[in-house]
């Protein structure tokens, strides 16, 4: 874990040296005015230097717009996560143990795992309109089908020996899942909600532009777009960056913690 920690550290020091060459360099050859749709605009940075980024992430925050979009967002992905987990988990879990139902269920769950969760956004906006429900319910649409395929996975790939061994043993039905395929399933479970994780920050900033409300991330990168600003759109990606390295780490440390009993080779 340390050595991922490092690993990562250097890759993002070696971005941010990057980018302060390439913004020093950009802004001595790039126009600073640029046609937008019917008309010129004026001093526009298209590479901000990190002083200009520095200003404007003051400002966002003592205007409350950045920890406030976080904290709305945030939550948003939060509510999304878990629900689309508490469906996806369990779903995907009885289809692969009660084989009759994975039947039935199986075109019906591959008819949405390939159906981008993005286009049910116009649906979606239809049913439950443009507040919390459609983006929640977004979200959590996308997270199923990956939490799903994550869990079906996991319980059929139990090694069938361990179920013949708990059988000839006496282990009762329910014994045999609660002991031994829910803990064999673990791992995938996990891994699949880090998959899920990242998305569902993907589908949030899509779906909140589509009627950008205040404060929220999607606000942020729909304001920094139409004037433009372009200090506000690289702070709004870089603290949306942030997030999902954060919420990747949290997945990442819960599945190293569901699976500590396995060998590992390397850091």
């Amino acid at each position: 874990m340390r050595a991922r920690v490092i690993r990562g550290a250097v890759a993002l020091a070696v971005l941010a040296l990057l980018y302060g060459i390439v913004a020093e360099a950009g802004n001595r050859v790039l126009p600073r005015r640029i046609w937008i749709t019917v008309h010129y605009v004026e001093d526009v940075e298209l590479i901000p230097r990190y002083a200009s980024l520095g200003e404007e992430a003051v400002f966002l925050v003592r205007a409350g717009l950045l920890q406030g979009g976080v904290a709305v967002s945030g939550l948003r992905v939060v509510a999304g996560l878990l629900l689309g987990a508490l469906v996806g988990i369990p779903l995907g879990a009885t289809m692969a143990w009660a084989t009759r139902f994975g039947y039935l269920a199986e075109p019906w769950v591959v008819l949405f795992r390939f159906t981008p969760a993005l286009a049910l956004l116009p649906l979606y906006v239809l049913w439950f309109g443009l507040g919390e429900a459609s983006k929640v319910l977004l979200i959590a649409s996308g997270v199923a089908i990956v939490t799903l395929q994550g869990a079906f996975e996991g319980v059929r790939g139990v090694p069938r020996v361990y179920l013949e061994a708990a059988a000839a043993l006496g282990a009762s039905r329910r014994d045999v899942l609660r002991r031994i395929v829910l803990p064999a399933a673990l791992p995938h479970g996990v891994s699949s909600l880090r998959i899920a994780t990242a998305l569902a920050w993907v589908t949030i900033v899509a779906a909140e532009m589509i009627k950008p409300t205040m404060p929220s991330l999607g606000y942020l990168l729909a304001l920094s777009g139409a004037y433009p600003r372009v200090p506000t759109l690289v702070v709004a990606l870089a603290t949306i960056g942030a997030l999902v390295l954060a919420s990747d780490a949290i997945a990442v440390a819960a599945y190293q913690r569901a699976t500590r009993w396995m060998r590992r080779r390397g850091a």
